[in-house]
């Protein structure tokens, strides 16, 4: 079975109600989702430096577009965020730990992995964050999770737009602390910033017309900065940082609503927490895949065009396992059997 057999039969066989959906928030998405994969496979650069500067902000975004208080109590909305967010993290981080430990730690070309104490990502799994030797092995991108579930919490208390100037003073506060938080909770302090311009200005959008002069503010504040990365804590001028990452987010939003559905992309796209469960193994395969037939140790070393490729591949090898997780174990992302998105978001 090829790969884009599996990606055809996965989408034909999903019993997604796609007429449901809010079809920009998907294509965001799933460009959201391709820019992490693609841009942690890149070498530091001007074109790492400008995908960095809006593409996790975009992830908050959506995440407050999509937020309504009014649906829960607190308690209601604690469970439904905790089943969605953190067993999902729970979950895919025991399994990369697992999956770091039983295979990489055997099969690695440069035995990186056997120079750090087992001990320390496993406990780092409870902390939570994506950088050091606690962070989780395999895949670093997951201390999304547990960040977001921080900032979905905190922000059903404070909903209220004047107190995003607050998170982000402190966002930039906190970058001088000695030690870093649980659940990536100092990333939280300016990824709220982001969540609340999601839900308080939802509506707010700049017509197709505007989106030339749009992208030149945002590309221009984007390199009047110094590279950026939220996961590490580094906003480089954090006024700058702020006013690139909204115009980014801003210039993609409007962009994804003229792009026409397409059911490839709305896949993708409202699969992105499987797929950020996963990238970390699928890549390691690639990786694996790709020595052990040509020779090549880092496929992404070979240039731009090899690794848009290896971005693809990688989000197809993960196509059947949305597949199946979707159908079989939707317990994982907090979901029942026969269950779909839509009725999850009800």
């Amino acid at each position: 079975m090829t790969v884009s057999f599996s990606i055809s039969q996965a989408i034909t066989i999903q019993s997604y109600e796609w007429a449901m959906r809010i079809n920009w928030l998907d294509n965001l998405k799933a460009l959201g989702i391709f820019l992490v994969i693609f841009g942690h496979m890149l070498p530091n650069s001007h074109l790492r430096q400008y995908i960095y500067s809006f593409h996790i902000p975009l992830f908050f975004f959506v995440s407050g577009y999509l937020f309504d208080r009014s649906k829960y109590n607190f308690g209601q909305f604690f469970r439904k965020k905790f089943s969605t967010l953190m067993i999902p993290y729970l979950f895919f981080a025991t399994l990369s730990f697992l999956f770091w430990f039983f295979i990489v730690r055997n099969l690695s070309i440069s035995g990186w992995a056997l120079a750090i104490d087992p001990l320390k990502p496993l406990i780092g799994i409870l902390y939570g964050i994506g950088s050091g030797d606690w962070r989780v092995p395999m895949n670093a991108p997951l201390w999304f999770l547990p960040c977001l579930f921080i900032v979905e919490t905190v922000f059903y208390f404070v909903n209220n737009r004047y107190y995003l100037i607050i998170f982000a003073v402190l966002g930039y506060l906190v970058t001088f602390l000695p030690f870093r938080l649980p659940w990536s909770s100092d990333v939280a302090f300016a990824a709220i910033v982001f969540y609340g311009m999601g839900h308080f200005y939802k509506d707010t959008w700049m017509s197709h017309k505007a989106l030339p002069l749009l992208f030149t503010f945002h590309f221009a504040f984007c390199f009047l900065n110094s590279p950026v990365d939220m996961n590490d804590l580094l906003y480089g001028n954090i006024f700058y940082f702020y006013i690139s990452a909204y115009l980014g987010v801003l210039f993609y939003s409007t962009l994804c609503k003229i792009i026409k559905k397409n059911r490839v992309i709305t896949y993708v796209g409202s699969n992105t927490i499987i797929i950020i469960g996963l990238v970390g193994i699928a890549r390691f395969i690639l990786n694996g895949l790709s020595y052990t037939l040509f020779g090549i140790k880092h496929i992404e070393q070979l240039g731009l065009g090899f690794t848009l490729a290896a971005t693809i591949v990688q989000i197809s090898l993960i196509i059947p396992v949305i597949y199946c997780i979707n159908k079989w174990f939707p317990f994982i992302l907090g979901r029942h059997v026969g269950q779909t998105f839509e009725d999850k978001n009800k």
